[in-house]
């Protein structure tokens, strides 16, 4: 009896202790996916050849965005938008991005989204609060002249899109890699990690769901993002890459269809490449297709 005691003793120390720590390796992933670290390098548009100035942006909950105001057009402007842990210097899509839209002359508003880059906010709400801060931005570019304004978003920058173009009138959106559910896309990013870290993070993912909607304050299911694309009155093209590891094709391809329940126009283009890929390994047909949507409807 004393022996049966003893196991049961040390498998519930055993139960106990791993608990506690799914417990805290939960609150761990919790505060770094609201806080993700900040990336901030060097470069500017002028090392493009383009001509920019300084931007400041503060949102209506006093929050200071930063970026960048690239001239061109006095009428036709593109809202460019990074991804989730991105920021306007993401070298892989963003500068690429820039370079090709700056020399077709739009005018471009580059801006580090809530706790990202540059800008301040303490957590990133994963696109939520952000369309609000670009539905404004939206208004600020309307106020200052521009007739045609369009919206190019990235992942987290592509369902920010998306939110933002169910709210208000924008004259193009074009998607690269949007997620479609931030649900299912956080447990894929979660499945990135390896060895035991990816197995506690696996089993802890629904607690971990819920402490960065507390944090956040958030409902993780206001970021499923069918909702907002049946209400997107703008033509779109999206860029969906076949071997995405955050975002199904069964995902886009659904997406595609429930845009196209109220776009006048939506262009899909499924691009071998992986998650915000295409223009590192497509950049010619990227450039291609992207201008010429683009050139029909600004």
């Amino acid at each position: 009896m004393d022996l049966i005691l003893v196991v049961a003793s040390i498998i519930l120390g055993i139960i106990v202790l791993f608990i506690l720590l799914l417990v805290a390796v939960s609150i761990i992933a919790a505060s770094k996916l609201a806080k993700p670290p900040r990336k901030v390098l060097k470069w500017t548009p002028r090392d493009l050849g383009l001509e920019y100035e300084d931007f400041v942006f503060k949102t209506r909950d006093g929050v200071e965005l930063k970026g960048w105001l690239v001239k061109g057009s006095p009428t036709r402007a593109v809202i460019v938008i990074h991804g989730y842990t991105s920021s306007k210097w993401d070298e892989g899509y963003m500068k690429p991005a820039i370079e090709v839209l700056g020399r077709a002359g739009y005018t471009l508003l580059v801006v580090d989204m809530r706790a990202h880059g540059e800008s301040g906010g303490e957590f990133t709400t994963l696109g939520y609060r952000e369309s609000g801060d670009v539905v404004d931005m939206v208004s600020l570019l309307r106020g200052r002249g521009f007739k045609k304004v369009a919206l190019y978003g990235f992942s987290m920058g592509g369902a920010i899109s998306i939110m933002t173009a169910s709210k208000t009138s924008v004259d193009a959106v074009v998607l690269d890699s949007p997620y479609v559910d931030v649900r299912t896309s956080g447990r894929r990013w979660i499945s990135r990690v390896k060895g035991p870290m990816g197995a506690l993070l696996r089993i802890a993912y629904p607690l971990i769901t819920r402490l960065v909607a507390s944090k956040v304050k958030v409902d993780p299911n206001e970021l499923v993002m069918y909702k907002y694309a049946e209400r997107v009155k703008a033509p779109v093209f999206l860029v969906a890459p076949t071997r995405d590891d955050l975002i199904s094709l069964d995902e886009y391809k659904s997406l595609y269809e429930t845009l196209k329940k109220s776009s006048p126009s939506v262009e899909a283009w499924f691009v071998e490449t992986g998650h915000v890929g295409a223009w590192a390994d497509n950049r010619d047909e990227y450039e291609r297709r992207f201008l010429s949507f683009l050139a029909k409807y600004m």
